[in-house]
């Protein structure tokens, strides 16, 4: 006989849904996806990085030092519009980071009856070619600091985690330790090959759960850097999107019809 009323099946459901371990599987299933986004944009920044700082770097000092002259002038323009193509690399990595989406900038054009030199020169007039050259001067510290410990602390959790597999061949082969037994007799723990092996498990697993924390900080740090220079000055125009500035584009060409007539 029934003791008590049925639960509806509707709530059956719904609680089956919302159980705690699916709450678990999907939390961790987000922070993994989030730490691979992550460490990929870290090791991936730095060789964008790079040739952007030497191009900035060599075309901002040879197009400074020869502007009295006017031979920098056209120096200058050319390291713009080299630095448009690093600039989109380096933004599309940002939305992987930031978790939504970067609008890419719309540059300043030349009118279109203007001569091949006006089209040329046009970028040293805009904004964001400027931002882009600035990026690829202050973006290089943090690309390398950002690099550097994505690599060592991937490095250094999965050497950790991994140590009893391979430290057995390490001391067969040299006849001593790593230097990891003076740690354990410290502790206590002696310099048995257990010892030495919980240790360094230990070791990993701290890192390990450091891990997403470390490189979600780095990432943050440099892409929202990126994001300063790169799509500020495109965001204004992003809840209109590209219809829409077109149409604003025709309207001021129109405006400039009228008033020229």
């Amino acid at each position: 006989m029934p003791v008590g009323p049925a639960l509806p099946s509707k709530c059956l459901l719904t609680g089956s849904k919302n159980r705690p371990g699916r709450t678990s599987i999907e939390h961790m299933n987000k922070i993994f996806k989030q730490l691979g986004a992550d460490s990929g944009y870290l090791l991936s920044a730095f060789p964008i990085a790079l040739p952007a700082f030497v191009i900035t770097v060599t075309g901002f000092a040879a197009g400074i030092g020869t502007a009295v002259v006017w031979v920098g002038v056209p120096i200058l323009a050319a390291t713009l519009f080299a630095m448009r193509g690093l600039a989109a690399a380096g933004r599309s990595q940002l939305s992987a980071v930031l978790n939504r989406p970067i609008t890419a900038p719309r540059y300043k054009r030349a009118p279109e009856n203007a001569s091949a030199l006006r089209r040329y020169l046009t970028p040293l007039g805009d904004g964001q070619s400027w931002m882009n050259l600035l990026w690829g001067l202050v973006n290089f510290p943090l690309a390398i600091l950002g690099f550097v410990v994505a690599l060592s602390w991937w490095a250094a959790t999965i050497a950790s985690l991994t140590y009893p597999l391979y430290a057995w061949v390490i001391r067969r082969a040299t006849g001593e330790g790593d230097g990891l037994e003076h740690a354990t007799r410290w502790l206590g723990w002696g310099d048995s090959y257990a010892a030495l092996s919980a240790l360094a498990l230990l070791g990993g697993l701290v890192m390990a759960l450091l891990l997403p924390l470390v490189l979600r900080g780095l990432a943050l740090t440099q892409a929202g850097l990126g994001r300063g220079l790169l799509a500020s000055l495109s965001e204004p125009d992003a809840p209109y999107g590209p219809i829409r500035a077109a149409e604003i584009d025709t309207e001021v060409t129109r405006v400039q019809e009228r008033l020229s007539a």
